[in-house]
């Protein structure tokens, strides 16, 4: 052991000497494989990449079943309403927002005004989806924790989240130069800044109509619609497109088969679609595979079933409609979406309809459906928009149920709505839910946060409300 210890001093005493007083440590310590800074290509691609990917996987594993667009029929706690705090969701975003820090800290550096522009559109898209689904969170303070040593931030009100929200969404449209300087890692519009002007202004109006319940928009809206560029068509979607290889496919191609099973036709979609012969219905989903079924027999399940009452309906899974081949062996038939034409126009409908703005509300409303159809490649029936249920009747809720309709797998947009007006009124809990016949309205915050961020937490808490899924954020109240 002595001679052991003995031959290690000398090689140590060796390695001194060799590098004396010189720099030569910093540069046996370099990785070259792993830079120490990251360009903002780098960065903005990597920020659409994950959240894209994000929302996508939140449509298809909770947006959609809690909108009752799919049911579950193995592992329904969720359909169930047994939730959560849905960490993965607060954990990504957030982690990406420090990235989109620094992306703005790198504009300002290279005078890059695009870049910061595209920052400050993500930046309130994540705080959208952060503060729709929790309520209060930490805004003015989340990302401060390597340049100004904030590890416990404050909770921001979400009041004045939107406050922020819109102002930064104002910024973006009003510095982003069409024709200047090129950025790259563009996942959504590969470079073009007209498209994302369009983007900053319609994700605007989202936002407008979010808060509509506490603030009078009208002026404001109208004034976008009047004078900045929106929404056109489905060439301004903004949405990230999956690939055919993989990792880049659509996140169920490459899960289980047993996974992509859970997820099955609901009987609430199966009733509104039938009820108006819309084909639709055979894009999303696929016929029973009951042998025994005619062929072309599409049957959906309730929501909120428990375990065993969801296996064993209407005589146990080959009875009931799995989704169609693009949510599973289609590998880059669906995308990753985060704002279609088609929510703008049914925004404008709602919004006209109310009163809000000028415009006729039945030539917003028939060009969101014409444009739901069109995203999904299905040709509309030539009698769809004069059909009983379809036919613009200056009700909301016709509005709002093709709305919901064209939200499917569009993030949890569908369920902000549904609690933003109660509309549409046929969505109500399942039989077997656990939450006393109440369609929850929020996520629990993540349980870390009552062990790392407990004193701000407990602020929150005593401000919203009590932390739990029935406690109305503020635009809701």
């Amino acid at each position: 052991m002595k001679k052991i210890n003995k031959i290690i001093y000398i090689g140590m005493a060796v390695l001194f000497m060799t590098l004396g007083c010189t720099d030569q440590f910093e540069e046996i310590n370099k990785n070259p494989n792993r830079p120490e800074s990251v360009s903002a290509d780098l960065l903005l691609a990597g920020v659409i990449k994950t959240t894209a990917t994000k929302i996508s996987q939140e449509a298809y594993n909770g947006g959609d079943i809690v909108a009752q667009h799919t049911a579950k029929i193995n592992f329904t706690g969720f359909d169930m309403y047994l939730w959560g705090s849905n960490t993965g969701l607060w954990n990504d975003f957030y982690g990406k927002l420090r990235e989109i820090s620094n992306i703005l800290a790198i504009a300002k550096e290279t005078e890059n005004p695009n870049y910061e522009a595209t920052a400050l559109i993500m930046k309130s898209w994540m705080y959208m989806v952060l503060t729709d689904t929790w309520g209060d969170v930490p805004y003015s303070e989340a990302t401060k924790g390597k340049t100004e040593s904030v590890f416990k931030p404050t909770y921001d009100a979400q009041e004045n989240i939107y406050n922020g929200i819109l102002a930064d969404l104002t910024n973006a449209a009003s510095i982003i130069q069409v024709n200047g300087k090129a950025i790259g890692g563009d996942l959504l519009y590969d470079g073009d800044m007209s498209k994302w002007v369009k983007f900053a202004n319609t994700l605007k109006i989202r936002a407008l109509m979010r808060i509509s319940n506490k603030r009078d928009i009208a002026a404001e809206l109208q004034s976008i619609i009047d004078n900045q560029p929106i929404f056109e068509s489905n060439d301004d979607n903004a949405l990230m497109k999956f690939l055919a290889e993989r990792p880049n496919t659509w996140p169920p191609n490459a899960g289980r088969v047993g996974g992509f099973d859970e997820h099955r036709l609901s009987l609430t979609i199966e009733k509104v679609l039938k009820d108006r012969n819309d084909p639709r219905l055979f894009k999303w989903f696929r016929p029973t595979d009951n042998p025994d079924d005619d062929p072309a027999l599409y049957a959906g399940m309730p929501n909120g079933l428990s375990e065993n009452n969801a296996t064993t309906y209407n005589g146990g899974a080959n009875n009931v409609s799995r989704l169609g081949k693009i949510m599973f062996e289609e590998p880059n038939s669906v995308d990753a979406v985060i704002m279609q034409y088609a929510e703008l126009q049914f925004i404008l409908a709602e919004a006209a309809q109310k009163g809000m703005i000028s415009g006729d509300a039945k030539t917003y409303y028939e060009n969101g459906v014409k444009a739901s159809f069109e995203y999904w490649t299905v040709d509309m029936p030539a009698d769809y928009l004069t059909s009983v249920g379809v036919a613009y009747d200056n009700n909301l809720e016709t509005i709002m149920t093709q709305k919901w309709l064209g939200s499917f797998l569009v993030g949890y947009e569908a369920w902000y709505d549904f609690r933003r007006t109660g509309l549409p009124t046929f969505i109500v809990p399942g039989p077997d839910n656990v939450n006393g016949n109440k369609v929850p309205v929020r996520f629990h915050y993540p349980d870390e946060q009552q062990t790392l961020n407990k004193d701000n937490y407990d602020a929150a808490v005593a401000v919203q409300g009590v932390d739990d899924i029935n406690t109305k954020v503020w635009w809701e109240k």
